[in-house]
């Protein structure tokens, strides 16, 4: 058969602009990230420099200036320099890179992904490069402009490239001219917060943010150390070396000095504080991303670490990175809860460590924690073990609503201990009662005393909305719900016969914590709060009948689907109102759905009122009966749809903001964690609690999570309402994302696929 046209191969075509959109939208979406990688590349390319002439890169020699006038930004070096060829191969060639060699890991290079220089034209609209090696006859200019890219479509455009020797005698210039005037102040502090513990000199317009000593403790002079000289701090296959400080109010503060990985001697040095907050990652002093680590009691601070991988996108971390670094605060969180343990004075400092105890099994290490007795009196629970192993009195524990009784039983010579309210404490002091001291229960079982036979209305409706939400959130149906007056003075209790038999879940339905509901009416906000009900009196009980749950509380990841991406913008009418006290709600448009931040084309439609689902909530609770009154902000329905039952479950939740990030965690406080990270075309800057207006920093989330309208919505604290929340005609763009880790099994759920929708 004779061939023909239609026979004939072809090449494949590309839309280039297109796919450089996608690239530097998701890498150089700002001038911050522009600044961040371009100062980058020039560190490395000193770094490399000062290894081939065997010096030392905090020599006054090498130096990197950044100038910004007007919209043009200019980052010189004086590092190792290109000559035409590599800068046709390496920077104007995505995908390849010259930090890959051993060369370059020697010197310290942080880079090695090859982005290439066609990425920083998702903000600048011409780009110049201007390099020369040190023995070059002559140095090298390349240019590319956005008009160079449109005129060669739908081919590959062509670099100019000319000869010139303004970075002479060596070294390289990046000339970015940006669409849109930058804000020299908010550059300035963005780039000093990456490079403050660069040993390179790096200057902008003149100002040197660089060289600060990383090993340096904050706030030295408060702090008292609490170790004996450097300490070995062993977890599984590796050794943490580190001394140990508190300050005066007792937090703790461990200076990391190395780390041993089995045979393996890794260089490591930073800083950890035990309290929330965001923990700042850097690679040979330049500062790779902020992030948030699943902790029981709270890590904050700064690590660096040749160790430590940057994705391409370099604001977050590699899997087997997040997970090496849970594995070393697992480490150091262990050395400080024992610490703790060994001071009352640091024990009233740090509630939170009892949750630790428990999950963990230090319940023999709790001998100076100090408990409350019937008489009013307080003593160590070492004190007590000491009495009951002299055999002269009996040991009981109680609780604060049977006090009466409780003297009466102090005053025969019994020790009654009166147990914390705190569940975690409160189990802690229970289990070392009755393992050490042979405690028994004071206030009996909890049982009915009084069934209730005539239920209204609303008790039929709670038992069953209750019923329904054990049903949905703890895959538990083998259960009776029976209503009627307990014997102590709580709403709910669960009562177990045994794994092969049903539960029986007592429920006083005219508790006043359940009473007070009903003035609610039939509408979002009660069906919200019985599912925070549930989830608060009953989870920790179900969680050990769940199949979504191990035996220690953890996740089961396993069962949870792949997260996926979505795009807001946020307008004025994305804010629906709920009001208390059975008024009718009042939601307005808010189906924006999915929102291209680069056109900036809304796209909406207008939809049923009736199944409206806000972006942005607001509860209004004039009279503050129930406690939530706020904004709330709406999770992206992929990820509610794959596992928004178990977020309220997990009891460990808080916000963190950083740079353009705002990042909701929420975890189980074992092994896995959730994000929720909402990032946003500008820097976050919170007002503190001093008034003072900060680009970091983390709060605890002070309302629980509230399920309406078929979603889940996470509460905005007020410092960052100005940056979720829309005003008058303004509105704010936002790219959403949300996933999993597990660091027990280095797991990190992420999509095949960004998903719009």
């Amino acid at each position: 058969m004779a061939v023909t046209e239609e026979h004939t191969s072809f090449e494949p075509g590309f839309d280039f602009d297109s796919l450089l959109r996608i690239i530097s939208k998701q890498i150089y979406e700002t001038p911050f990230a522009f600044l961040r990688e371009n100062v980058q590349n020039a560190v490395d390319a000193v770094r490399m420099q000062a290894y081939l002439e065997q010096a030392d890169p905090t020599d006054g020699r090498y130096r990197i200036e950044v100038t910004v006038d007007g919209r043009t930004v200019r980052v010189r070096d004086n590092g190792i320099g290109m000559m035409k060829a590599e800068l046709q191969n390496l920077f104007w060639t995505m995908g390849a890179s010259g930090k890959r060699t051993p060369e370059a890991a020697a010197a310290g290079c942080v880079g090695t992904f090859g982005i290439g220089g066609f990425a920083n034209f998702g903000i600048c609209n011409k780009l110049e490069v201007i390099s020369k090696k040190q023995d070059a006859t002559y140095g090298t200019l390349t240019r590319l402009s956005q008009d160079d890219i449109e005129r060669a479509r739908p081919r590959l455009p062509t670099v100019t490239v000319e000869a010139s020797d303004d970075s002479a005698p060596r070294g390289t210039i990046v000339v970015g001219h940006l669409r849109n005037d930058p804000n020299v102040e908010e550059l300035r502090r963005y780039l000093r917060d990456f490079v403050r513990f660069v040993p390179i000199a790096v200057f902008f317009n003149g100002e040197k943010l660089s060289q600060a000593k990383f090993t340096d403790l904050d706030d030295k002079e408060n702090l008292k150390e609490v170790s004996s000289g450097t300490q070995q701090w062993k977890e599984g296959g590796f050794s943490v070396f580190g001394r140990l400080y508190e300050n005066r109010g007792h937090t703790l503060v461990a200076a990391v000095e190395g780390l041993m990985v089995g045979e393996e001697k890794v260089a490591m040095a930073g800083q950890i504080r035990f309290e929330a907050g965001p923990l700042d990652v850097f690679k040979r002093g330049f500062k790779l991303c902020a992030t948030q680590v699943p902790s029981t009691i709270g890590t904050t601070g700064r690590l660096d670490s040749d160790r430590f991988v940057p994705t391409a996108g370099r604001d977050s971390l590699d899997d087997t990175t997040t997970a090496f670094l849970g594995q070393i605060t697992q480490a150091l969180e262990r050395v400080a809860v024992l610490a703790v343990l060994d001071s009352p004075e640091r024990i009233a400092q740090h509630t939170r460590i009892f949750r630790y105890v428990v999950q963990l099994g230090l319940i023999d290490k709790l001998g100076n924690v100090r408990v409350g007795l019937a008489d009013g009196s307080d003593t160590t629970l070492a004190d007590i073990k000491r009495h009951a192993e002299e055999g002269d009195v009996g040991v009981f524990f109680g609780s604060a609503q049977k006090q009466a009784l409780n003297q009466i039983m102090q005053a025969r010579g019994h020790i009654v201990v009166l147990l914390s309210s705190d569940r975690y404490r409160r189990s802690a002091e229970q289990q070392y009662l009755e393992r050490y001291c042979g405690a028994k229960p004071f206030d009996g079982m909890i049982d009915i005393i009084e069934p209730y036979a005539e239920l209204t209305r609303f008790h039929k409706f709670f038992l069953g909305e209750l019923e329904f939400n054990v049903n949905k959130s703890y895959e538990v149906h083998s259960l009776r719900l029976l209503p009627g007056k307990l014997t102590e003075d709580i709403p709910v209790f669960v009562r177990e016969h045994g794994k092969d038999k049903n539960l029986d879940i007592l429920v006083d339905v005219n508790h006043p914590e359940i009473a007070k509901l009903e003035s609610l009416g039939y509408t979002s906000i009660l069906y919200s709060l019985v599912s925070t009900f549930c989830h608060e009196y009953l989870g920790p009980s179900l969680k050990k009948w769940s199949p979504r749950f191990f035996g220690n509380g953890a996740l089961n990841l396993d069962l949870l689907s792949k997260r996926r991406s979505e795009l807001w913008i946020l307008v004025k009418d994305d804010v629906g109102v709920v009001r208390k006290g059975g008024q009718k709600q009042v939601v307005t448009r808010s189906d924006v759905h999915v929102v291209d931040v680069r056109s900036g084309q809304a796209g909406a439609t207008q939809p049923d009122p009736a199944k409206a689902k806000p972006r942005i909530l607001r509860i209004v609770d004039d009279g503050g009966a129930t406690g939530i009154g706020g904004y709330y902000i709406r999770l992206p329905d992929s990820a509610f749809n794959a596992y928004g039952d178990l977020l309220p479950d997990c009891e460990s939740r808080g916000v963190v903001w950083a740079g353009n990030k705002i990042e909701y965690v929420v975890s189980d406080a074992v092994s896995a964690a959730f994000k929720y990270e909402i990032r946003l075309d500008q820097v976050v800057a919170a007002a503190t609690s001093s008034g003072e207006a900060r680009a970091e920093g983390a709060l605890p989330l002070d309302r629980p999570l509230q399920q309406m309208f078929d979603s889940l919505y996470f509460p905005i604290p007020i410092p960052l309402e100005p940056f979720l929340v829309p005003r008058a005609d303004n509105e704010i763009r936002l790219e959403l994302f949300a996933d999993w880790f597990d660091i027990r099994t280095a797991k990190h759920w992420t999509p095949k696929e960004a998903a719009v929708g």
